[in-house]
C-alpha cells in the first residue's frame, strides 16, 4: 500500500472518531503502553495533537512515576528532545503542535523508548507519518532507541505500506485494542 493510500484511510477514521471515543480509546492504548516503560528512567514522548491518540494521560503517569520525560522541538529540519515536566512547559512551536519551551533542557538518552506519531502504520512496523521526516532523520542520527508506535486500532493497515529506504519501522505498535510485535514479525518474514 502507499503511503498517501494508508495516510487517507486512517484520516478518514480520525474524522468518524467522536471526541469521547477518541478520549476512551487513547485511555485504553495507554493502559496497555505503560507497562511495557515500567523501569524507564527516560522517555521520549510527543504533545498529541487533536484526533490523535491523547498522551495527556501518558505524561502524567510517567511524571507520577518520577520518569524523565522528553518532548520534540523542531530546529530546521531536525528535532531533539527536550526535558518537560508539566504541560505548563509547552507552548505552540512548528506546524503548530506543542514543543517544550526554552528554558527546557536538551535531554540526551541514547537507549530512551521514543512513543512515535504517525498516521498509519502496518503490522510489521511500517509508518506513514505527516510527511516531514523528522523522526526518521532523528532515528537516522540516534538508532538505538526502541521505537513505539502508539495509535488507534483503525490506524494499523491490513496490508504493508511501500516504505523508503531511509524510513525506520517502529519496534512495537500500542493501540486501545492490541499491542504488536513488530521486531518479532519482521524476523519471520526475514
Amino acid at each position: 500500500m502507499e503511503k498517501e493510500r494508508a495516510r487517507a484511510l486512517a484520516r478518514e477514521g480520525r474524522r468518524r472518531l467522536t471526541e469521547e471515543e477518541g478520549r476512551e480509546k487513547s485511555r485504553l492504548a495507554v493502559r496497555r503502553l505503560l507497562p511495557l516503560l515500567e523501569g524507564e528512567q527516560t522517555v521520549f514522548c510527543y504533545a498529541s495533537l487533536p484526533r490523535e491518540t491523547g498522551t495527556e494521560e501518558l505524561l502524567a503517569a510517567l511524571w507520577a512515576r518520577g520518569v524523565q520525560v522528553g518532548l520534540p522541538r523542531v530546529q530546521g529540519q531536525e528535532m531533539a528532545f527536550y526535558q518537560v515536566t508539566s504541560l505548563e512547559d509547552l507552548e505552540p512551536g512548528a506546524m503548530g503542535i506543542r514543543e517544550p519551551r526554552s528554558h527546557c533542557r536538551e535531554l540526551s538518552c541514547p537507549t530512551a523508548p521514543v512513543i512515535t506519531p504517525g498516521l498509519a502504520f502496518d503490522r510489521t512496523g511500517g509508518r506513514a507519518g505527516y510527511g516531514g521526516g523528522y523522526y526518521d532523520r532523528f532515528f537516522a542520527r540516534e538508532g538505538n532507541h526502541p521505537a513505539i508506535g502508539l495509535c488507534f486500532a483503525f490506524q494499523v493497515m491490513g496490508e504493508e505500506i511501500a516504505l523508503s529506504p531511509h524510513d525506520r519501522p517502529v519496534d512495537r505498535i500500542v493501540t486501545e485494542e492490541r499491542v504488536y510485535d513488530c521486531a518479532k514479525a519482521r524476523r519471520k518474514e526475514g
